[in-house]
């Protein structure tokens, strides 16, 4: 995804403190429209709805001036912070995604919690790690293979086999 232009699609009225859609036209000439807004355009909607926090909407990106130079560098940077633009389509098609994709992953990270958790969460640990369900059940078995392959080892090495063949030997001879 490279980008072509990007458009102001509203009039900024102060550029410290508003919030405008802006059209991002790709060299395909795809576009999206996306919202940017200022710090301070946060502040003034908290107060004028008397909230303490940014009531849930469409994903957004956040300047701290709306000037063509600072939209087009957080443009860019989201586009650039992965591949296939994951931040930007987020604040492209973020408050359009259906429901139930979201519960189809939310059901699966609980499965895999409680895989790797059992009942507990411990999100220090998940945090850092990104375990698939496949990578999970490849764990588990590689891990019930070590245990098993050690298992026998001490049983074949530490004699223990021989000492039960003499044992089951000798109750064999005594009861003829």
């Amino acid at each position: 995804m490279q980008i072509k232009e990007i458009q102001f699609l509203d009039e900024v009225k102060d550029v410290k403190n508003d919030n405008i859609d802006v059209g991002v036209v790709f060299k395909d000439n795809h576009s999206y429209t996306i919202i940017v807004r200022t710090p301070q355009n946060l502040l003034q909607e908290m107060e004028e709805e008397k909230t303490n926090f940014v009531e849930p909407g469409a994903p957004t990106i956040i300047v701290k001036e709306l000037t063509n130079e600072i939209i087009t560098e957080a443009v860019e940077a989201y586009l650039r912070l992965d591949d296939d633009g994951y931040w930007l389509k987020l604040c492209q098609f973020g408050d359009n995604i259906d429901i139930s994709v979201l519960n189809k992953l939310d059901s699966q990270q609980r499965k895999l919690d409680s895989l790797i958790y059992g009942k507990r969460f411990d999100h220090s640990f998940q945090k850092y790690s990104n375990f698939s369900l496949e990578d999970i059940a490849f764990f588990e078995t590689m891990l019930f293979l070590t245990i098993l392959t050690l298992f026998a080892y001490c049983v074949l090495k530490s004699g223990l086999l021989d000492f039960f063949s003499n044992f089951i030997q000798t109750i064999l001879e005594f009861n003829t």
